[in-house]
């Protein structure tokens, strides 16, 4: 149900950290949402820093930066402490200064994003919708948030 994409230039991220990281965003965002750990997943893509500009300018310094993409229905404090915990553990896991990890929340209503071969349901209705899935998907579900 959240996306979260982590698109890095100029730093290399091993396997260790890229782990680091998805796990943090994962607990973050199942702590501050309440949602299940299985709705969040995280995708890496490594940039030529020759491909990034700021300002028109290429850019010169690494960054990382995180776009989020979550349903529709949170409040706002919810996504400001959700961006300032991601912030820092992004931080923690790269050693990047925080002025070189930029990140942004986009909302979308549940009604336009499908996983697991289901429309998802509005903020608080994960239950309801859970018990519609396929054995099989509920168990591989439970498996990953265990």
């Amino acid at each position: 149900m959240a996306t979260y994409s982590v698109y890095y230039a100029g730093i290399s991220l091993n396997t260790h950290q890229k782990y680091s990281i998805a796990q943090a965003i994962t607990k973050i965002h199942a702590e501050v949402t309440g949602a299940e750990a299985y709705f969040a997943q995280v995708i890496f893509k490594q940039l030529d820093q020759h491909d990034c500009f700021i300002g028109g300018v290429l850019l010169d310094e690494p960054h990382i930066f995180l776009n989020g993409q979550i349903r529709l229905g949170r409040s706002e404090q919810m996504k400001k402490q959700l961006l300032v915990e991601l912030e820092i553990a992004i931080q923690k896991a790269s050693k990047l200064a925080s002025q070189h990890i930029w990140a942004y929340i986009d909302e979308l209503p549940p009604g336009q994003m499908i996983e697991y071969g289901q429309i998802l349901p509005g903020v608080g209705d994960e239950n309801s919708w859970y018990a519609t899935l396929p054995a099989n998907i509920q168990q591989r579900l439970s498996i990953l948030n265990s």
